[in-house]
């Protein structure tokens, strides 16, 4: 699994950092681990998420609504029905 700074992160998604930061404290995004030296690092799933999240919004999906479609995400349990509703 490859790790990426907040930088890659941000670019790789193609959002600015503060973006990043701003979804870290919506909880859009889970906080990472850090690095020894104190760096965030993200695995390639935020980068998915965070292009999740870019792609909602483009839609006209509030941020309310893109949480509860990513909880719908992880959940597996009788989710085409939840979704559809």
């Amino acid at each position: 699994m490859e790790y990426l700074t907040i930088g890659q992160l941000a670019k790789q998604a193609h959002v600015n950092r503060e973006t990043v930061r701003y979804y870290e404290r919506r909880r859009l995004l889970s906080r990472p681990p850090r690095s020894i030296s104190g760096y965030r690092v993200f695995s390639d799933d935020a980068v998915r998420r965070l292009r999740f999240i870019r792609h909602a919004k483009m839609l006209g999906f509030s941020l309310n609504e893109i949480r509860e479609l990513l909880t719908l995400r992880v959940s597996a349990v009788g989710t085409c029905d939840r979704v559809h509703a």
